[in-house]
């Protein structure tokens, strides 16, 4: 790489793993040849920063040189664990594969067209390359297949070319090896359903490549009944006389939902909004919860009656419910709602605000919010992305928005 030209046309990967070779030599650490020893990448914040100052030190000229700087800004993705993470893991867990085979082989009274298996074609073979992903992770120590694609990157062409066929090969024989994975589950699905037809067959390639580039991608969403969601935040709220009752213990996993779902909300204490923490979405959505349950009681929003004695007796009344539904959600003894809103000042600044509004629809803010909606039912349609888990909290004052799950 003496030529200048030709230096700074080295794609920014190739630069990456030469950096990581070098780096390797000067630590205590090096590169184990033994494959069931994890290699050493940089982990402290010094090991990281003397790993961007060496791909630096590379380049010849980093001013002129715009692959050594796409290597220093993605220096991140060097020590980035690609392995798949808790929440693919966490749909795998759900799946069974005794439970699968089970299914998926038509007894005697299917045969006769009596019955239809309980679970749909469609899951079957969802759960098909779900344990076909979960042999193959087993073989791989967690890494999924490869996507196949590269991103846009300073390079020639010949280099870019060769770099995505590398990528295409490699992501081509992850394909293969989740289909073999997924015939053998077939194969051994047969061999005990003692002659049966099964209801499940073999995803077509399409299928198959489309759950390969989106297996880390995997998610569970899970919903509760409105009646569960008031039962939490409002027990005391007349309108459960009006909802469907639903015992906690026929919602699978209530329980684990909803710690989880408190973790959630108190992780995300921890992530304000910076330029004026008491924009946070969170907060917003506390104080217009509390409106609904000021209107559960009284069938109209507060703000009602313009004097400003009935205002003020509104906002105390909602600041109310804010500090029961903060409560409720297990926020009482977190740092940032005791600041911004067990604060009876700050507290009762955002309980006259919502009260101030009056149930105000403003056109922009319906257009953003129809917005969102509009990209989420897309998303539904079409089963392409990840749905919003839960709530979205759009802010019209700040411009910021928040999802978070309740």
């Amino acid at each position: 790489m003496d030529d200048t030209k030709d230096h700074s046309h080295v794609p920014f990967v190739i630069v990456l793993l030469q950096a990581l070779d070098k780096w390797r030599g000067t630590v205590s650490a090096p590169f184990n040849p033994d494959p069931a020893v994890r290699p050493r990448y940089p982990e402290s914040f010094q090991e990281k920063e003397d790993f961007r100052k060496l791909v630096k030190g590379m380049s010849k000229n980093l001013n002129n040189e715009i692959n050594f700087e796409e290597a220093v800004r993605e220096a991140h993705l060097t020590w980035v664990d690609g392995r798949v993470s808790d929440e693919v893991k966490e749909v795998l867990d759900r799946v069974d594969e005794k439970e699968f085979f089970a299914s998926a082989v038509k007894s005697e009274m299917d045969v006769e067209g009596s019955a239809t298996s309980s679970v749909p074609a469609h899951v079957l073979q969802f759960q098909l390359l779900a344990l076909a992903l979960k042999r193959f992770l087993k073989q791989n120590d967690d890494y999924p297949p490869l996507e196949g694609k590269i991103p846009d990157m300073t390079s020639d062409t010949a280099r870019f070319v060769a770099l995505q066929e590398a990528y295409q090969k490699q992501a081509e024989q992850d394909r293969a090896t989740i289909c073999q994975i997924a015939k053998a589950l077939l194969d051994e699905c047969k061999q005990a359903s003692n002659g049966c037809d099964l209801h499940v067959s073999i995803p077509s390639d399409d299928e198959i490549v489309t759950f390969c580039k989106n297996s880390r991608y995997l998610r569970i969403l899970e919903t509760r009944p409105l009646f569960a969601e008031y039962k939490v935040q409002d027990p005391a709220s007349p309108t459960l006389s009006i909802l469907k009752p639903t015992s906690f213990e026929n919602i699978p996993n209530f329980d684990t939902i909803q710690a989880d779902a408190r973790d959630d909300l108190q992780s995300a204490m921890f992530d304000p909004y910076e330029t004026d923490p008491i924009q946070t979405p969170l907060l917003w959505w506390i104080a217009l919860r509390a409106c609904d349950a000021f209107y559960d009681r009284h069938e109209h929003y507060p703000g009602k009656h313009e004097q400003e004695l009935a205002l003020e007796s509104d906002a105390n009344e909602v600041y109310k419910f804010m500090t029961q539904i903060a409560t409720n959600l297990g926020l009482s003894e977190c740092d940032f709602i005791k600041e911004h809103l067990l604060d009876i000042s700050k507290g009762k600044d955002l309980a006259r605000e919502v009260v101030r509004y009056d149930e105000a629809e403003i056109h922009n803010i319906a257009a953003v919010v129809g917005g969102v909606a509009s990209q989420e039912a897309v998303k539904l349609i079409t089963g392409q992305y990840v749905p919003f888990d839960d709530t979205y909290v759009y802010n019209g004052i700040a411009s910021t928005a928040g999802v978070y799950r309740f």
